[in-house]
């Protein structure tokens, strides 16, 4: 409830309603900010002139990371799945995801580390699809060794993708 996060934040009722006139709007600030924390990193390491495959491993890094440094954030995230807006962003946060993976892959396909195959948008599809599989088994099993599964995952994908 607001009350809730008046308490939380130490912010006099007032103060929240000002900034916020729902929690809704609350969790979209912090999913937005969330979401721009990511992509920032993301693109950062875009820009680098590495080899297209050590991007895309960096950007499954960078995600593991942001994902798993707090489980509460990962359970609110799933929550915010259970509203229609929360659903609409979700769904061009995959959008943005897939669209900026395919974009390294194409480049990792133009550089020759890459080999030709599958659509780019349906290898980053099973990128994105695969890490957040591995993230979901780990927020309801705390005991998923995540980092090792994650490593796992990411050679046999790039087992299939390598030149």
């Amino acid at each position: 409830t607001m009350d809730d996060l008046v308490r939380a934040s130490g912010l006099s009722k007032g103060s929240l309603y000002w900034h916020f006139h729902s929690k809704e709007e609350v969790f979209t600030a912090l999913f937005d900010s969330f979401v721009a924390e990511l992509y920032g990193e993301w693109d950062a390491a875009a820009a680098s002139s590495d080899p297209a495959i050590e991007i895309l491993q960096r950007e499954y890094e960078i995600s593991v990371k942001i994902l798993s440094e707090d489980r509460t954030g990962l359970l609110a995230w799933s929550e915010f799945l259970n509203h229609p807006l929360g659903r609409r962003r979700m769904a061009e946060v995959y959008e943005t995801a897939r669209t900026k993976l395919g974009t390294i892959v194409e480049r990792g396909r133009a550089e020759g580390s890459l080999r030709k195959g599958p659509p780019a948008d349906q290898v980053a599809a099973t990128l994105v699809g695969t890490l957040e599989g591995l993230m979901l088994q780990w927020l309801v099993d705390p005991a998923f060794p995540l980092k090792r599964q994650v490593k796992t995952s990411w050679e046999i994908l790039m087992g299939g993708l390598r030149t």
